[in-house]
């Protein structure tokens, strides 16, 4: 009888430690349980991480092609007001520079007319009369200051452009005579 009350202690022993190994499984497993379902909310974290990183990382290049077009439209608005702005004063110079150029023209043909007068008044012959190389020369001045009155730069240039063409020695002979001229009246006085 002693044998058959060891026997029961035994199966309660071992009951017991099953029971104690069942636990210990059941809580090694809910703690690998555990473990695995926090690594795999960390892995869908990541990879939530990972997506949203070449979306942000579009946003960012979206964001500096955005600012780069808006540098560049405003640089490109600063030019075109820039070239605006130059064309408009290139006009206006332009502009200024015709009204001299036919102040001048006016002025020389003005002064034409007063040359050729003059030289009527004062050269004339002992009995008062004009001399006809000076009445000659106060003609041409007069036909140049009419030709100055009555005809524009366009007109100008291109009856010149013709008179090269057809006589280029006299015109070269000519532009000779006039730089030599301009140099001694406007030359260093020694």
């Amino acid at each position: 009888m002693a044998t058959g009350t060891t026997k029961p202690d035994n199966n309660t022993a071992a009951d017991k430690a099953e029971n104690v190994a069942h636990k210990k499984i059941d809580q090694a497993a809910e703690q690998v349980k555990s473990v695995t379902q926090s690594a795999a909310e960390k892995a869908h974290e990541a990879v939530d991480r990972v997506a949203q990183a070449p979306e942000a990382v579009n946003q960012t290049i979206t964001n500096v092609s955005d600012k780069a077009k808006e540098v560049v439209d405003r640089a490109s608005e600063g030019l075109k007001q820039t070239a605006t702005n130059a064309n408009t004063q290139i006009e206006k110079a332009s502009a200024e520079m015709r009204d001299r150029a036919y102040t001048v023209k006016s002025n020389a043909a003005q002064s034409l007319k007063q040359a050729a007068q003059s030289l009527r008044d004062q050269v004339r012959t002992g009995e008062g009369e004009p001399v006809e190389q000076a009445e000659s020369l106060a003609a041409s001045l007069e036909k140049m200051a009419g030709y100055l009155d009555t005809t524009s730069f366009e007109e100008i240039e291109q009856d010149a452009r013709r008179t090269i063409q057809n006589n280029p020695w006299q015109s070269v002979g000519l532009a000779t005579l006039i730089g030599f001229i301009l140099a001694r009246l406007f030359g260093k006085r020694r």
